[in-house]
């Protein structure tokens, strides 16, 4: 297949640096209660923080838990202030995540 993963790419900006730590330790805590092996924490680890901005570019497997990384979008983007993250295929845009959308 010539497209086997997923990207997400995008960024969110935050009150503080501090509200976007708690962001992640929220998403972190979630995949672990889920116990989602495929999609864990160190998936986390390719977003990148810088002051109260968080980037993200990072691949997920095709035959990962989808769900599970749409839910970690929306649970970082709906305390952001600012921002959006997208989910591509190839050049196929799947979905977006806004800023302060809860589901």
């Amino acid at each position: 297949m010539q497209h086997d993963s997923i990207r997400f790419h995008g960024s969110y900006r935050y009150a503080t640096p501090e509200a976007l730590q708690r962001a992640l330790e929220a998403a972190r805590r979630w995949l672990d209660e889920e116990e989602l092996y495929d999609l864990d924490g160190d998936w986390l680890g390719c977003f990148v923080a810088a002051g109260a901005t968080l980037r993200i570019d990072t691949q997920l497997p095709i035959e990962a838990d989808r769900f599970a990384a749409v839910a970690v979008m929306e649970a970082l983007a709906e305390h952001a202030l600012e921002g959006i993250v997208e989910a591509q295929r190839g050049e196929l845009r799947l979905d977006a995540f806004p800023c302060g959308v809860e589901d």
